[in-house]
């Protein structure tokens, strides 16, 4: 019975054993230590690149567990901050030139929400542009704002939005001062956008602020903007914009989740931002987060803006190793003065892909990924966005230089093959080509809209066939994520364009967001009178 027990009871250790390691080999946190020890190259946020900060601090980060605490006695309360962090955003502030700058534990996110909720009142209006990040109408919603959209202008070569331009804003807020239309009371852009696109931001400020009202600006690609000296754009902070959000994570040495609110002049309550930011963040914000934020503010104070000067070089390098690239079109300077461009970030490396036989953004990225374990932060339907920062390396530089150029000698080589072809059936390649270029504008839709996004919230919806949606109202959001603009936004008309381009870039696997119905197949709309109830699709 002894003997029986023993072997049955090694039996089950072994079992649990073999259990524990199949959880293990499934779990997140192994599969990142294999990615971070991967030959994988991260032309992606965060802007750290996995490498430790280079500012001499004493063995570097310490082990997260020594350090990761609670409010106790002596570090402060984010919330009510009396001491050492008061203190350390009060130096923040004085390096970014801000009359009070906030640490984010929530990302840009919370940052968004709480300036818009700070500069409206319940059911006011807002300005904005159309191409703003999905936390901007989150924040529609919840405060039941209507909204007036700016739309940025389009750079066709390119396939992406361009800039807003300032006479927009002017004739924008003109409009609103006519008789029965209740005043904007804030106007929201995004500066620098997804792609590096940087708008007139000082003479938007100037308009805004003759009309009496505050300019909020989401830069949160724009983080390295204040230590980038010539190399890179002036921050929206320094021209002008009266609250300033930006995420370190995305372009600075700092740690996923890191983001900073800045606040200028007197336009804007700084109470009534701090209050709201104690709504939307966390009552437990991370000591990690904020020793990391500071960490990172304080070495690009110091060694980073040197670092920042040689970074610049090294990126002007890259794109004059690009120079002899013939089918892929990488983003230069010289789209500045076009389309409402007023400046452009060099840091975002954006490749087209417009002009490439049978290859899209994502195509391009699955290459790169496969071929070459290079990793990009985002690919669209006719483009893809490699970001890169102060710490990326000459060397992880030349190895996306390199898997670009072969890429394309590949590409030009096919197109050589297909002129070719069609020269011999009479046709003119070059005008195919350029046709091609025009099919498939991604040009903001300018919705219907039928009420506010509040509104739709709050009424019955219905689930239909997206294909049968035409003409009905959505309750639902429709966009790309990554950058997470919508295509379609609660309270606005769904129309046949929208669902044809829902439907192509299905068919070409781009990643569409936002419904309920993961499948994209049906939509919830708001529902005519007689129904009485929300009746969401099925779960799969």
């Amino acid at each position: 019975m002894k003997l029986f027990r023993y072997f049955s009871n090694s039996k089950m250790k072994r079992e649990n054993m073999d259990e524990r390691k199949k959880t293990q080999e499934k779990s997140l946190l192994l599969k990142l230590k294999q990615y971070g020890e991967s030959d994988f190259y991260p032309f992606h946020m965060p802007g750290h690149k996995r490498r430790e900060i280079p500012d001499g601090f004493p063995d570097g980060f310490p082990n997260p567990y020594e350090i990761d605490i609670t409010e106790i006695d002596g570090f402060d309360n984010l919330h009510h901050a009396e001491g050492i962090l008061k203190s350390s955003m009060e130096q923040a502030a004085e390096i970014y030139g801000a009359d009070q700058t906030f640490y984010l534990v929530n990302g840009s996110t919370c940052g968004i929400l709480s300036a818009i909720f700070g500069c409206t009142s319940d059911g006011g209006r807002i300005l904005m542009a159309r191409n703003c990040h999905k936390s901007v109408y989150h924040a529609l919603e919840l405060r039941h704002l209507q909204a007036e959209y700016l739309y940025p202008e389009y750079l066709p070569e390119y396939g992406i939005n361009g800039g807003i331009r300032p006479e927009a804003v002017k004739k924008a807020l003109g409009e609103s001062l006519l008789p029965g239309k209740e005043k904007i009371q804030a106007v929201f852009l995004t500066s620098p956008t997804y792609e590096g696109v940087v708008s007139d931001i000082e003479s938007i400020a100037k308009i805004v602020h003759e009309a009496g009202i505050p300019l909020i600006v989401d830069e949160a690609h724009g983080a390295h903007f204040p230590f980038g000296n010539s190399c890179f754009p002036k921050s929206a902070l320094e021209l002008g914009a009266d609250v300033v959000i930006q995420s370190l994570h995305k372009t600075l040495p700092s740690f996923t989740q890191t983001a900073v609110l800045h606040i200028k002049g007197t336009m804007v309550s700084r109470e009534q931002i701090a209050k709201y930011l104690a709504m939307f963040q966390s009552s437990s914000p991370s000591y990690l987060f904020m020793a990391g934020m500071e960490r990172c503010i304080l070495y690009m104070a110091q060694g980073g803006r040197k670092e920042m000067g040689r970074y610049g070089e090294r990126m002007e390098r890259f794109y004059r190793s690009l120079e002899p690239l013939k089918v892929l079109k990488p983003v230069r300077k010289h789209i500045c003065g076009q389309a409402a461009v007023y400046d452009w970030d060099c840091s975002k490396i954006v490749i087209s892909t417009r002009e490439a036989p049978g290859l899209d953004g994502p195509g391009l990225g699955d290459i790169l990924r496969q071929q070459y374990h290079l990793e990009m932060e985002m690919c669209a339907p006719e483009y893809l966005v490699a970001m890169t920062s102060l710490m990326d390396t000459e060397k992880g530089l030349k190895r996306l230089s390199r898997a670009l150029l072969e890429i394309d000698a590949g590409l030009a080589e096919k197109q050589f093959r297909l002129e070719h072809q069609m020269a011999e059936t009479k046709e003119d390649a070059r005008d195919l080509i350029e046709n091609r270029k025009g099919e498939d504008d991604e040009k903001a839709f300018k919705p219907d809209s039928a009420m506010t996004i509040s509104e739709a919230a709050a009424l019955p919806g219905v689930s239909v066939p997206l294909r049968k949606a035409e003409g009905q109202i959505s309750k639902e959001y429709l966009y790309f994520y990554p950058p997470g603009i919508p295509l379609l936004a609660p309270g606005e008309r769904i129309t046949g364009e929208l669902i044809e381009k829902v439907k192509t870039y299905q068919r070409a696997g781009f990643p569409v967001q936002g419904l309920s119905d993961p499948t994209l197949t049906t939509i919830i709309t708001v529902a005519p009178k007689k129904e009485s109830m929300v009746k969401c699709p099925r779960k799969q």
